[in-house]
């Protein structure tokens, strides 16, 4: 059993979730649902079987020691990025604060739920990190990744290797708030999602084309696992979304400073989740079920049941 992602790399507080990877060589054990009646028999409090996501994982409450843990079984890929993200974060004193200040700021502004179409912690990790490679001077170096072959087995030997890199950003001086607002301004104003890859492997933008990417809104290259694409699940209008958060950011940070009124919580409503989630693939409109209740709900509700804004 393994500890991964916030329980060890550096970016954790009191209150997050414990992410735990389960690796035994039976197959037949793999089954999520299997493992959630194994926990369930240790007087273990089920809360959710997430079995059709991209890392099936058994969301669970230990009563005894009141944690809330995520548990997976066999993707010790999500063990090899934690020991890569602690690694960049010990490198210099910037790192933690500035992930975790624009961590919180996603989560506050609704931005951190990659199965809503936006996307996950790590994702925005990985594009904080790579921002601070591409400073000038730079921040963070480019650590040595190694492929993962058949049976995600690596050696981190190289990556572990940091003590020559702990004075790497020293001759970079922006303070944290200066890198937080470049980093609003840079996503908002700079950066090409049309043509650019984000790629905290290589420490610089990859093109597109290149990799075959020109489908996606935002591409984001998963470190380890190459041919994966953090961003894939962003969507028109989540994108849009994303955009004017950046946007939003970079006004309030310009005019007042306030990182608390950057960070307020957003006012989404059933209604935004509606737009969120619909896809259209081949001309057809694909309304999750439970997504279509919930907006026709809230509509009834709220007396703005509008036919021409939208028809049941």
């Amino acid at each position: 059993m393994l500890l991964s992602r916030s329980s060890v790399n550096l970016l954790g507080i009191s209150t997050s979730d414990v992410d735990i990877c389960i690796t035994t060589p039976h197959k037949d054990l793999e089954d999520i649902f299997i493992l959630a009646e194994i926990l369930q028999k240790s007087n273990l409090h089920i809360v959710e079987c997430v079995g059709n996501a991209k890392v099936p994982i058994v969301k669970f409450w230990d009563p005894n020691l009141k944690l809330a843990c995520d548990a997976n079984i066999n993707h010790t890929v999500g063990v090899y990025n934690t020991q890569l993200i602690r690694n960049y974060v010990k490198i210099d004193q910037r790192v933690q604060p500035l992930v975790m200040i624009i961590k919180y700021w996603a989560q506050q502004r609704g931005l951190n739920n990659a199965a809503h179409g936006t996307l996950s912690s790590y994702s925005w990790t990985c594009m904080v990190l790579n921002f601070l490679q591409m400073r000038d001077p730079p921040i963070l170096p480019v650590l040595q990744i190694p492929n993962i072959p058949l049976g995600n087995k690596v050696d981190l030997s190289n990556c572990k290797n940091i003590d020559s890199f702990f004075k790497f950003g020293n001759k970079n001086y922006e303070s944290i708030g200066k890198l937080l607002l470049a980093f609003f301004k840079y996503f908002a104003y700079e950066f090409d999602s049309g043509h650019k890859v984000i790629s905290l492997r290589q420490g610089k933008l990859l093109n597109k084309k290149e990799k075959n990417w020109s489908h996606w809104l935002l591409c984001i290259e998963e470190p380890f696992n190459t041919s994966r694409n953090l961003g894939n699940g962003i969507n028109d209008a989540s994108f849009r979304r994303i955009k004017n958060e950046f946007y939003r950011a970079c006004r309030i940070l310009h005019q007042s400073a306030s990182l608390h009124e950057c960070c307020k919580p957003t006012n989404q409503t059933p209604l935004d989740d509606f737009y969120n989630q619909c896809k259209y693939i081949n001309g057809t409109l694909l309304i999750p079920l439970k997504v279509l209740k919930k907006t026709q709900s809230y509509l009834e509700s709220k007396k703005h049941m509008d036919s021409d804004l939208i028809t049941f």
